[in-house]
């Protein structure tokens, strides 16, 4: 009877313990879908930012007619439409496909146009936009239980891309009796696509 009772407090705890375990690596996947999430969820708000900034240079005449007299009378939102159906024909989501096509149509028009780069430059390097790629980003860790007061928001000028770092607490279960309670945040590190295009402008 002793026997039986050690034998079932052994494998009550190695239970405990592989239970803990499997919790861990639950944590860290759901702090990495959080961190990848809130990286996309914050450039998704400076790929509405380049819309803006294309739509004002466009709309533009004065600025635009040297740019369209020089591309044969295609806007730059045209050029990167057809671009962005090349794309979505060959497979990509519609997201995907813009960002490539904003790689592929921006950067050269953005060099050769002053008053495109000063559009940008309006838009990106002044105003709130730092603010809302924040907010965009600390709604989606808040949504993921992770810790918004641990979240690291970084625009990487090497790879061009938005970079999120965070945690999610992780809390142990215990026995106790043999296993104490602990409780540890769990870091993990999220990329959003890489906005090449915007060498142009933070260079």
């Amino acid at each position: 009877m002793f026997y039986l009772l050690w034998l079932l407090g052994i494998v009550a705890l190695i239970f405990v313990i592989v239970i803990n375990i499997a919790k861990v690596y639950v944590v860290k996947i759901q702090a990495n879908t959080s961190a990848e999430q809130a990286a996309i969820a914050g450039t998704a708000v400076l790929l509405e930012e380049t819309k803006q900034a294309v739509q004002e240079f466009d709309s533009n005449l004065l600025l635009s007619a040297p740019q369209k007299l020089e591309d044969g009378g295609k806007s730059i939102a045209d050029q990167i439409q057809e671009k962005q159906d090349d794309y979505t024909g060959n497979g990509y989501s519609e997201s995907e496909s813009y960002i490539l096509a904003a790689n592929d149509i921006l950067p050269d028009k953005i060099n050769s146009h002053p008053g495109l780069k000063h559009i940008f430059d309006q838009h990106f390097k002044s105003g709130d936009i730092g603010d809302r790629v924040l907010a965009a980003v600390q709604d989606i860790i808040d949504q993921n239980e992770g810790n918004t007061q641990n979240t690291v928001v970084e625009f990487s000028a090497e790879d061009w891309r938005l970079e999120v770092k965070s945690t999610v607490t992780f809390e142990s279960i215990t026995d106790h009796k043999f296993i104490q309670f602990f409780r540890d945040d769990i870091p993990q590190k999220g990329y959003g696509p890489k906005l090449k295009y915007l060498e142009g402008v933070y260079q």
